[in-house]
Parts: C-alpha cells; sequence; structure tokens
C-alpha cells in the first residue's frame, strides 16, 4: 500500500473522484447557508417545537446560545467541507491512494449522520439529506477506487 500515485486513473474514477468534489462542496454550502439560518425564528420553531419570541421572553440568553450552537456547528460542518474538497481534489489530480482512504471518512460522516438524525431524532427531513448525500458519495467512493 504505497502512497504512489495510481499509474492511470479511469475515466471512471475521474467521475468518482468529481463525485466526491461535488458532495465536498455542497458541504461547504450547506455550513455557510446554515451558518445564517441558525439565527432564523422558522428554523428555531423548527428544531426546538417552541417560538423563539416565546422562548426569548422567558428566558433571554437561551436563545442566543441555541443559536451560536447551531452557528458552531455549521461552521464545524463548513471546514470539513473544505477539507474533504481538498483531499477530493489531490485525489482528482493524483488518484492517491492515502486521498481515497482518507475519503471514507466522508462517506462515514453521512452515514452516521443519517442513522442519528432518522433513528435518533426521528428528523426524516434532515435524515434524508444524509442518507441520500451518503449514497453519493458512496457511489463516487467507489467508482474512485483504484482500477
Amino acid at each position: 500500500m504505497s502512497n504512489a500515485p495510481f499509474k492511470h486513473v479511469g475515466k471512471a474514477a475521474k467521475w468518482g473522484w468529481g463525485i466526491l468534489i461535488a458532495v465536498s462542496a455542497v458541504l461547504v454550502l450547506n455550513g455557510a447557508v446554515f451558518y445564517f439560518m441558525s439565527a432564523s425564528p422558522t428554523i428555531f420553531q423548527q428544531d426546538t417545537g417552541v417560538p423563539m419570541a416565546e422562548v426569548r421572553e422567558a428566558y433571554p440568553t437561551v436563545v442566543d446560545q441555541v443559536v451560536r450552537e447551531g452557528q458552531s456547528v455549521s461552521i464545524l460542518s463548513a471546514a470539513f467541507g473544505v477539507l474533504t474538497l481538498t483531499v477530493a481534489l489531490e485525489g482528482f489530480r493524483h488518484g492517491s491512494r492515502w486521498a481515497w482512504n482518507a475519503t471514507w471518512v466522508l462517506v462515514a460522516w453521512f452515514a452516521v449522520g443519517a442513522f442519528q438524525s432518522l433513528v435518533v431524532n426521528g428528523r426524516l427531513d434532515i435524515g434524508g439529506f444524509y442518507l441520500v448525500f451518503a449514497a453519493v458519495a458512496l457511489v463516487g467512493q467507489l467508482l474512485a477506487r483504484r482500477g
């Protein structure tokens, strides 16, 4: 298992790396969008089941804390997306085995997110997002493998 580049990166592998690049870019975009959406009263109510104004009236600092937590998760998600995007670009350019091995973390991250959202939290909307992206990332991962 050397770290040397693949001698020939085939067309299917390029498609696979392209899929992994796209999924990683969507993850970055998703983190950026949700950073701003975290402060939305609609999202707050959707996540907590209680209107933001009602919580702010009773517990003024709790709303700010929930919003900051959502923004922190969004920043971490975007940062993870940047990391996987960088690794996928390396794989696309050089077909490195280490990059291929490392991108399994992306597939696992989406799979765990799907499980946690669907089974633990019962959130079909978020879990469905993770499940679709886990499947797409898996297809990309399998296409990108060494031929």
